[in-house]
């Protein structure tokens, strides 16, 4: 349940930017951080959020995520000017970063029998494509009374779940000893984040001074990031798993199906009800395609996927993708719903693919292996960063192009069916190999499922 709100999150309020554009007089520069400032954030913090589950008990922080995150949504349905409201969807991200880990450990940790916990992660699949619709036709029904109901929603949730907590969970072991890399954490979270800030003030302004000086700041504190992981004694990322070319590959296409996938969500829904003039309601309702296309694929997927290769299956998924994307451009700009629909279902298909091929790919070899957690972990915080760049990159788009909304929607789209082709090429680097024989592990599926996107 912690879970289905999680992703329910993530749709409820993309279905909501239109109303909250209008209400709150937001600028789309501005209005794509209720998207990335979330990503950032729970991309950034995510490592240490599993880290801090490990050190002080998975129950206590499952219990302290939720808080977060309630408080953050409460924050955010009060909210009167758009500062607080990017600032209340950072701390949910922030919450959510703590909440994912610790639940994911405590339903692998509560079922060691495999085929009972298969079952569990099975029906947790289902819950991610369950929440990623519902999300959308609730958001659309709710902000049909206020947009800031899509905000409140979360607390009567997130109230019953923390009295179930006490009830429900296990009782956390005693503590044990262990460091934090907080500084790492926020030093790839600022890097990241000013990243995308870059990128964003490069559509906004014609001038090139500020975007260039920020993308250098970016850079510099990433480098620091690195360093810092390299010497740190306790280092919230093991860089010796980029060795691993399954690794670096599973990671380096994430991020081209989180931009894509982030960039795609985006544009729907602001074409449909600015350009379009559809309802929130009607605009919900047309992400149910993609939900039941990924739910159409959750059981296959984990069955095949491991006799193409993860290689083979995410370069499948990356061309459904593309190809998608594609013609979704072309349904935009000759106003086709029918074709919007057909190939919304498409992109679910191939969003399942690619998260089954990309857990096989890097989570499984001798380096994933003595890094599971951080392995798993990390493939959810790529897709999360991958996420805030593509919105950053088609926001900017939209601002700096001129025409019809349909039209820059369209163009939108086709950059991103650019970031699949990208992936592409990034799987590339996976290696070759023989088919994988076994499927990928069950809690591997659930770490890489956290981002709560389908």
């Amino acid at each position: 349940m912690a879970q289905f709100m999680t992703v329910l999150d993530f749709t409820i309020v993309n279905v909501a930017l239109p109303s909250i554009q209008r209400d709150l007089h937001v600028a789309t520069t501005t209005l794509q951080w209720l998207i990335s400032g979330y990503a950032v954030a729970l991309g950034g913090f995510l490592l240490l959020g599993g880290r801090l589950a490990d050190v002080y008990g998975r129950a206590r922080l499952f219990r302290i995520g939720l808080v977060v995150f309630v408080a953050a949504s409460i924050s955010g349905g009060l909210a009167v000017e758009p500062g607080l409201l990017i600032a209340s969807r950072v701390v949910e991200g922030l919450g959510a970063a703590v909440l994912a880990p610790a639940g994911l450990s405590l339903l692998v940790t509560s079922w060691p029998e495999e085929h009972e916990r298969s079952r569990a992660l099975g029906t947790y699949g289902a819950v991610v494509s369950a929440g990623f619709a519902s999300g959308a036709v609730l958001g659309g029904l709710l902000v049909e009374i206020t947009w800031r109901l899509v905000f409140f929603v979360n607390v009567p949730v997130g109230i019953l779940l923390l009295a179930a907590s006490f009830r429900l969970l296990p009782a956390d072991p005693p503590g044990r000893q262990g460091q934090l890399d907080v500084p790492g954490a926020l030093t790839a979270t600022a890097g990241v984040g000013l990243l995308v800030l870059a990128v964003v003030r490069a559509g906004a302004t014609p001038h090139t001074f500020q975007p260039a000086l920020l993308a250098v700041a970016a850079a510099v504190l990433l480098a620091m990031f690195v360093l810092r992981e390299r010497r740190a004694r306790a280092p919230l990322l093991d860089l010796a798993l980029f060795k691993d070319r399954g690794i670096t590959g599973a990671n380096l296409t994430l991020i081209a199906v989180g931009a894509s996938n982030a960039a795609q969500v985006l544009l729907v829904t602001l074409y449909l009800q600015e350009g379009r003039g559809l309802s929130p309601v009607l605009t919900g309702l047309c992400f149910v395609p993609q939900a039941a296309g990924a739910f159409a694929l959750a059981g296959p997927a984990g069955r095949f996927v491991p006799g193409l290769g993860p290689r083979r299956a995410l370069a499948i998924a990356l061309s459904v993708t593309a190809l998608s994307l594609t013609v979704l451009a072309a349904a935009i700009l000759v106003g086709s719903v029918a074709g919007l629909l057909a190939a919304q279902f498409a992109l679910g298909v191939a969003a399942r693919l690619s998260q089954v091929a990309s857990t096989l790919a890097g989570t499984h070899g001798p380096v994933a292996t003595r890094s599971e957690g951080t392995a798993s972990a990390l493939l959810t915080a790529t897709r999360q960063c991958g996420s805030a760049l593509g919105v950053a990159i088609v926001s900017a788009t939209l601002v700096a192009t001129h025409g019809s909304f349909g039209y820059r929607a369209a163009l939108g789209m086709l950059l991103a069916a650019g970031f699949a082709v990208a992936g592409l090429v990034a799987t590339r680097v996976v290696p070759a190999g023989a088919p994988h024989p076994l499927k990928p592990r069950p809690e591997h599926l659930f770490r890489h499922l956290a981002g709560g996107i389908p």
